[in-house]
């Protein structure tokens, strides 16, 4: 929905209250119903991925990385991490250690390592 992302307490305790007060599970940031399917899922990332979002965008990333998808994850890490999103440099420097879409550089690799630490 939004991509907001919320540590895990917070996250538990808001399902709790959810679960207490027999209340449909929601985003805590926009109140929309949580995706009941994975397509619905996918829908929402995509459309966050089209607003620029950095989070939708590395969680893109990240599917494309699984299914091998070397090539887009990259495009889409190196947008994420434009746009300030550490994890997103941490995987860029897993892609230039690996060779993974890219040659091997450990210049790069140690570049978004700093990045990625840096947040």
């Amino acid at each position: 929905c939004c991509s907001k992302v919320i540590c895990n307490g917070c996250a538990y305790a808001n399902k709790i209250r959810e679960y207490e007060g027999r209340l449909g599970f929601k985003c805590p940031f926009c109140r929309k119903a949580l995706p009941k399917t994975y397509e619905e899922q996918d829908k929402r990332r995509m459309k966050r991925v089209e607003a620029n979002d950095p989070v939708a965008m590395y969680e893109e990333g990240f599917n494309q990385c699984k299914k091998g998808e070397y090539i887009s994850a990259l495009d889409l890490y190196t947008n994420a991490a434009g746009l300030g999103n550490a994890a997103a440099h941490y995987q860029l420097s897993l892609m230039y250690h690996n060779g993974q879409g890219v040659e091997k550089d450990r210049g790069k690799e140690r570049h978004h390592l700093e990045e990625a630490a840096i947040g």
